[in-house]
């Protein structure tokens, strides 16, 4: 599964370029004025209509000018002097707003105008940071020699309109789709996008083994904080790909602290999954000697305990449980309360995590924020439930305050106690699961929390069925059947379709042909009803990588054609891009599948 973990993601970390959203508290952008600063008295403090004359300076007029200036509407002097420039501003403001137009302003007009200008400052000072961000990412890039190449400026690259992709779409190999993916992503005209589409592709050509690709694909991104990210991919791929070596290599170039120990700490993620245990505890360690140099405190705090529960997988009890108590010193000592509530949230995850779900609880109750709970309840839940503690679980459970993740979790439950043999109190377990289902009011954490309550059933059914060859049991078609319910309250159309198609394949290695078939007609309806080709695409991929898991290649090969065939109809070049990207790393996951069935016995 860890192998998989990469080349499901949608894209590259481009939540990097969303940060500064949370960087309110960053110095102004210079010369602009705070929002405080326009509001220096209440607003209720100003008259019903500000009359001052045009000899008479008023100090409401002087907010007026500063809030009309930053809107880029006032470019007179702020005298606080009802002036002709003054009311002419405030014709244009009016006019825009498709207000009445006379040039004087009242005190609600006066409070659109404050709400406008407060917007314009935050929107200023987020690009300042974006700007900052970005000149340390370029700076960073070019301090190291081997990434010093990456930083371009030339965007004069164009795709070659005389190719012709229909060999490619014919006789499909990883190679071409990605070459043919570069070509769409070079007509991208918008720069995140392209850059976007272009990091998609990098992670395939990596995965693939196409290494210079990769890099050559990093050079093409113009964001310099995407290029950090691109690299951290690169090296993310490589080890889901087993070439750990490689994988090292890339992540010790990248010039930026986090993104190395992001990759360091994945690739450590994935040596665990693979029994290459020390190889793991090798990767740690260059992991921990990164996370030292991280100025961030909570970051240091956050690797720390994430390295431990790396360790702890990879046999190093001893050392985790070091690092876990260094974790917990430096979380208790951090002086902010909603900094400390945070790093011991991390410290309780973590413990949780490596099933020692007393502690997490333990840790967990000198954490208040609901926003900082949440996470580890889960988890502490669901290693009760694995644990055989499905009482404790349950009540652990009941104090998610939101509904949709207590019925994630009450799915996880039910599961356990599925495979310890409880079924009736896991069905009794998912029918609460159903019922907080019902309680979540946005549609798509409905949805998504609809489709683990469908899986849970679908792995009921499977347990059941017990693997048996001579057909499924009756207990097992009763799950299957339940899960098909199950999914058909699913609104979103892709979760829908892909759940059903899960459902069908389970049904199939069952021995259920006709239930296979029944459901493979719904399924096929919910596909048609997927709007986004891209989005067609993208489920027809997750489902021939997992049938590729299952080592069927033959299904496999089948959901790749119908995902090859939609991309083919794409005209979108960004869309495009992406979509040959995923089924770049589909042909690859195929590949090896059939490899895998060929070399056994």
């Amino acid at each position: 599964m860890a192998r998989m973990s990469v080349l499901r993601r949608t894209s590259p970390d481009f939540a990097i370029l969303l940060a500064a959203t949370v960087l309110v508290s960053a110095p102004a952008a210079a010369g602009a004025s705070t929002a405080h600063e326009l509001a220096a008295r209440p607003t209720g403090m100003i008259p019903d209509e500000l009359d001052a004359g045009p000899r008479k300076s008023s100090s409401d007029i002087l907010k007026v000018q500063k809030a009309l200036s930053v809107l880029g509407l006032y470019l007179g002097p702020i005298d606080g002097y009802l002036n002709a420039k003054t009311k002419a501003a405030i014709r244009l403001y009016q006019r825009s707003g498709d207000l009445k137009v006379d040039g004087k302003i009242s005190k609600e007009l006066w409070e659109l105008i404050d709400n406008a200008a407060n917007v314009r400052l935050l929107l200023q000072r987020l690009d300042q940071v974006r700007r900052d961000k970005k000149d340390a990412a370029r700076a960073a890039l070019l301090s190291h020699p081997t990434t010093r190449d990456l930083v371009s400026n030339d965007d004069s690259e164009r795709a070659d309109p005389t190719r012709d992709p229909r060999h490619c779409f014919e006789r499909p190999t990883a190679r071409c789709l990605l070459n043919e993916a570069s070509e769409s992503a070079k007509a991208v005209f918008k720069a995140e996008l392209r850059d976007w589409a272009f990091g998609e592709v990098l992670v395939s050509q990596a995965r693939a083994g196409l290494g210079k690709e990769a890099m050559d694909t990093a050079r093409r991104i113009r964001d310099p904080r995407l290029v950090m990210v691109a690299l951290r991919d690169i090296a993310e791929a490589q080890a889901a790909a087993g070439r750990a070596a490689e994988a090292l290599h890339a992540a010790q170039i990248i010039p930026d602290k986090l993104k190395k120990a992001e990759a360091l700490a994945a690739i450590a993620d994935i040596q665990v999954a693979n029994n290459e245990v020390f190889r793991a505890r090798d990767t740690v360690a260059r992991l921990l000697d990164t996370v030292e140099t991280l100025d961030d405190g909570l970051k240091r705090i956050s690797f720390k305990t994430r390295a431990a529960v790396i360790l702890a997988g990879a046999g190093d009890t001893d050392t985790a449980a070091a690092q876990m108590a260094e974790a917990e010193t430096e979380a208790r000592t951090r002086e902010s309360k909603v900094e400390r509530g945070m790093a011991l949230r991390y410290v309780a995850t973590a413990l949780a995590d490596m099933e020692q779900p007393d502690q997490a609880l333990s840790v967990l109750s000198d954490v208040t924020q609901p926003s900082e709970r949440t996470p580890v309840l889960m988890t502490t839940a669901t290693a009760l439930a694995r644990a055989g503690d499905a009482a404790a679980a349950l009540s652990t459970a009941d104090t998610i305050e939101a509904v949709r993740y207590r019925a994630l979790v009450l799915g996880r439950i039910a599961l356990a106690q599925f495979e310890m043999g409880e079924h009736g109190a896991a069905e009794t377990t998912l029918e609460m699961a159903l019922a907080a289902v019902e309680q979540i009011e946005l549609p798509y954490a409905r949805s998504y929390a609809i489709s683990r309550v469908a899986h849970a059933m679908i792995r009921f059914g499977r347990l059941a069925n017990g693997g048996s060859d001579g057909g499924a049991a009756p207990s097992g078609l009763a799950a299957f059947a339940r899960a098909v319910e199950i999914a058909g309250r699913i609104d979103d159309n892709r979760l829908r379709a892909h759940t059903l198609w899960t459902i069908a394949a389970e049904q199939r290695r069952a021995g259920d042909a006709i239930g296979a078939v029944t459901t493979e007609t719904v399924a096929d309806v919910a596909t048609v009803e997927i709007t986004s080709k891209l989005s067609r695409v993208w489920m027809f991929c997750e489902v021939a990588i997992e049938y590729a898991a299952a080592g069927e290649a033959e299904a496999g090969w089948t959901a790749f054609r119908k995902g090859l065939h939609v991309t083919s109809n794409i005209d979108n070049s960004w869309g495009r891009a992406r979509a040959l990207a995923k089924l770049a790393s589909t042909i690859i996951e195929l590949v090896d599948s059939t490899k895998s069935a060929s070399s056994r016995p």
